[in-house]
């Protein structure tokens, strides 16, 4: 990272081709007053969570708002209302001015706010409601994908690239599209998995970025789960500029061009832009540090008229008019919700043990079920499994005594998994055949899909291929009918095992490729990378070794992109054997060692994957 002689005016020019990724630093700047992310996430810890862990929670640094308002929105808010809240201001600031007037003069727009603030600076400029359109829901989407379409007939668009409750210039409920995006984002183990955009946004952020500079401004980099591996995979970038906020910039910005090497202060927006310079070396990344406020009144050609109230409804008073008092049991679970999504289990067990102990006191059997399935859920991930056994056990017996057939298949599951983690196969098989029986009795169609595939790995396991893709086939089916395409895919992958394991490659390779192009539509990048490195070990066992070079490479840049060390090892190592199998001696160690290395650097220089490698070293320098 070096700093550069170069002044804003020369990166944004008048003739300059420009699109603007807006965060939600653009709406914290009076009359708006928009709390900033972590303010509004300080709110809603401080209501929904037990007295006792709101400082150790608040303390996660990575906890996103995503997560946050899913694990609420689950347990409280089911229609999101927490996110109504964004929409009560009305009063535009000179950020959203001036993107509204970089709107009138032929630049695009690109927001990842809830709020409707560029919309009405675009009203306050005088443009028709007409004119105006967010794009906001998968239809708006597909129809607007274009923007130089929509440019040619006048229309001013907004891609809100996470949504938003409603359409204001149609009046349209939007909800359903934004909480199906909140839970997407927002439901898995935090670093459990990365995604891009989902597929149908893809086409529109493409056309928008594509021969054009791009300014993010008012963004932390937060959407790490999103917005930065769709950055990193952009092509046809004239350039990414950064701003990065300082409150006191004495006037003046400090622009830096970003190289591919790792800056000396390396903080979480430089490791973006490295990353992303890293990904698209040919494209110029500049990061400006400076007052944005400042930089946008500078740019602006008219003295904005700016609202003289200032927005001031206090979120946390909002949340308790709109959401109900959670219960004390209540406050611990949502708590033990946000521990456990970073495996932080003795905060998770605290938490537990305390809805079991408000349980007891309060006779309230279900409560108590709760408690204990979250106590043993918590043994099973620590690998302590006779006590996790013996928690879900005692589950299953008040299940019982309630007559809660969903709930006991569920804990019939559970065990199931214990057993199977035991290696106990029979006894674990017996189980999910139960749980089978009860879904199907229920006619639970998702829990049967899951107690299928259960079934199928167990048959796996036992080397019995035909009875395992049986009940794998039977899982796809249903994953068809609920047109539940992450099932789909995970099943599309076990299928191909099979045939895998049972010599049948081009089977196996068209499952695979089925299941992969899932992943790329669903934009989930972790499960990407394993199709990749499967389908190029198939490649690589019939002997196509450069078809085998090309998969297990997408897969380690995917691996690189999301800094997942683990794989990234075990593509290096498969690559090394390519080139080993090629006679490309020098080249194939070169890969062995750095995948050795990046072992290392994990702590994991002794597992399984390391002594492979190892091995592969040994025997290569053998052959010399």
């Amino acid at each position: 990272m070096k700093l550069t002689n170069l002044t804003i005016r020369d990166l944004i020019t008048p003739d300059s081709k420009l699109t603007f990724l807006a965060g939600a630093g653009c709406s914290i700047d009076p009359p708006s007053c928009q709390p900033a992310g972590r303010a509004m996430m300080d709110a809603i810890i401080d209501y929904t969570c037990a007295e006792s862990e709101i400082e150790g929670i608040k303390k996660l640094e990575k906890l996103r708002f995503e997560a946050l308002v899913e694990i609420v929105r689950e347990q409280l808010d089911k229609e999101l209302k927490i996110i109504d809240y964004y929409g009560l201001c009305d009063k535009p600031n000179t950020q959203h001015l001036f993107l509204a007037d970089m709107i009138n003069k032929g630049s695009f727009v690109i927001t990842t706010n809830f709020d409707f603030l560029i919309e009405y600076a675009l009203k306050q400029l005088g443009v028709p409601d007409d004119d105006i359109i967010p794009v906001i829901t998968r239809e708006d989407f597909e129809e607007f994908q274009d923007p130089y379409e929509q440019l040619k007939k006048g229309k001013k668009t907004v891609y809100k690239i996470h949504g938003s409750t409603k359409n204001i210039i149609t009046e349209k409920s939007t909800r359903d599209s934004l909480i199906a995006t909140i839970k997407a984002f927002g439901s898995n183990k935090e670093g459990e998995n990365v995604f891009q955009l989902e597929s149908f946004k893809q086409p529109a952020f493409a056309n928008i970025t594509e021969n054009r500079s791009l300014v993010i401004v008012g963004y932390s980099g937060s959407d790490d789960f999103d917005i930065v591996p769709t950055l990193q995979v952009l092509k046809n970038l004239n350039n990414i500029i950064w701003i990065n906020y300082v409150h006191d910039d004495e006037g003046k910005e400090l622009i830096y061009e970003i190289t591919s090497s790792e800056p000396e202060e390396f903080d979480k927006v430089d490791q973006i832009l490295v990353e992303i310079k890293r990904m698209n070396n040919k494209v110029p990344v500049y990061k400006v540090n400076a007052n944005t406020h400042r930089i946008v009144n500078e740019i602006l050609d008219f003295k904005p008229k700016l609202s003289s109230e200032k927005f001031s409804v206090n979120a946390l008073d909002w949340l308790k008019e709109i959401i109900i008092i959670p219960s004390e049991m209540m406050k611990y679970f949502i708590s033990y919700k946000i521990y456990w999504s970073f495996d932080i289990y003795n905060k998770a067990m605290t938490c537990s043990e305390n809805i079991l102990r408000i349980a007891k006191e309060l006779g309230d059997l279900r409560g108590k079920a709760i408690a204990l399935n979250n106590i043993g859920t918590i043994h099973y991930a620590q690998g302590n499994y006779p006590e996790a056994l013996k928690r879900y056990e005692e589950v299953l017996q008040i299940d019982e005594q309630l007559g809660d057939l969903s709930g006991k298949g569920k804990d019939i599951n559970n065990i199931g998994g214990i057993y199977e983690a035991q290696g106990n196969y029979p006894e674990a098989l017996k189980q999910y055949e139960e749980a089978l029986q009860i879904d199907e009795q229920l006619g639970d169609l998702s829990g049967k899909a899951i107690a299928l595939n259960n079934i199928g790995m167990i048959h796996y396991a036992q080397g019995n291929y035909p009875e395992a893709l049986k009940r794998y086939e039977e899982a796809l089916q249903i994953d068809e009918q609920l047109g539940d395409l992450s099932g789909k895919a995970i099943h599309l992958n076990n299928i191909g095992g099979i045939h895998y394991a049972q010599g049948n490659y081009p089977e196996a390779l068209k499952r695979q490729e089925e299941a992969l192009q899932i992943d790329e539509q669903l934009g989930n990048l972790a499960h990407k990378a394993e199709c990749l490195n499967n389908i190029g070990t198939f490649h690589h066992v019939q002997g196509n070794y450069p078809k085998a070079l090309r998969r297990y490479e997408e897969a380690l840049q995917i691996d690189e992109q999301l800094g997942n060390l683990r794989g990234k090892a075990i593509r290096l190592n498969n690559i090394g054997e390519i080139y080993d199998a090629q006679g490309s001696y020098p080249e194939a160690l070169r890969r062995y060692e750095e995948a050795l290395q990046t072992l290392i650097v994990k702590g994991l220089s002794e597992s399984q994957n390391a002594k492979i490698i190892k091995e592969n070293i040994e025997n290569l320098k053998s052959k010399n």
